[in-house]
């Protein structure tokens, strides 16, 4: 089921589906709730699935110039209040697990287990900031221009070749506005560490990782799974930071495992 709800006087998308113990999928960067949808309809089987556009993704609309971490754990935090639901197994994909992150900090006792896949606890870099101002001042000069070269850059070189789950990706990006680039990228500059979260999580926290990402260092994603008492991990040789598109099947199985405990 296809539905909206108003946060902060902005339309937020959502989709639903299926019965039982809740998931709640936050996607990435540029990314949709679209990128969820073969996931959703395998977990609905056993599962309600809930995933989001994230504010100035997809078919929700921005919230104004900064898209803190908190702002959207929020938002997600109103959706679930929204359907009625208490608690969730969260799931997010890079950014969307920036967001899970915040959710779980400020929500503990909505979060039934947290599975960040190809994300992390650490704050940006000063190199990564930077990084992130040359972005927002790219998109100003040429949206398209910039989208072209980034989406690509998220995927190894193998898939590179192939091209169309980086064309599926660019389509989802492309529905993103020049505002909800920015404001994202604003936001995500600026989020806490939050390394401590996992450190006194009371709910088991997993790490999907991909051995090939070359945005996050696989090393040091190992290293935050062992912060906390119930943190776990897989390493996925074959994938790099798009793991759930590359590597689908085995993290399919590892969301309904992690779901089932």
């Amino acid at each position: 089921m296809l539905g909206s709800f108003e946060f902060r006087g902005a339309k937020i998308a959502y989709s639903t589906k299926g019965k039982g113990r809740t998931i709640l999928l936050i996607h990435g960067f540029l990314g949709a709730k679209e990128i969820w949808k073969d996931f959703e309809s395998r977990l609905a089987r056993n599962f309600k699935v809930i995933s989001i556009d994230l504010p100035g993704h997809g078919k929700s609309h921005c919230i104004g110039y900064v898209h803190n971490m908190e702002l959207l754990a929020d938002c997600c935090k109103h959706l679930l209040t929204h359907l009625s639901v208490r608690k969730a197994i969260v799931v997010g994909h890079s950014l969307g697990g920036y967001v899970g992150l915040a959710f779980g900090e400020k929500f503990p006792d909505s979060v039934l287990g947290l599975m960040l896949v190809n994300s992390t606890a650490k704050g940006d870099s000063e190199e990564r900031k930077k990084s992130r101002n040359q972005l927002i001042k790219l998109v100003k000069k040429d949206r398209q221009k910039l989208l072209d070269v980034l989406v690509p850059s998220f995927f190894s070189l193998q898939t590179r070749k192939t091209k169309w789950q980086i064309n599926s990706y660019l389509k989802m990006a492309n529905n993103c506005t020049e505002q909800g680039i920015i404001a994202t990228a604003e936001g995500m500059k600026i989020r806490k560490e939050r390394e401590i979260v996992l450190k006194f999580a009371p709910y088991p926290y997993r790490y999907i990782i991909g051995a090939q990402d070359s945005i996050l260092n696989p090393n040091q994603l190992i290293k935050e799974t062992e912060i906390g008492q119930f943190g776990t991990y897989t390493l996925l040789d074959d994938a790099s930071h798009m793991s759930l598109l590359e590597s689908k099947e085995q993290v399919f199985k590892e969301i309904k495992l992690f779901s089932k405990r």
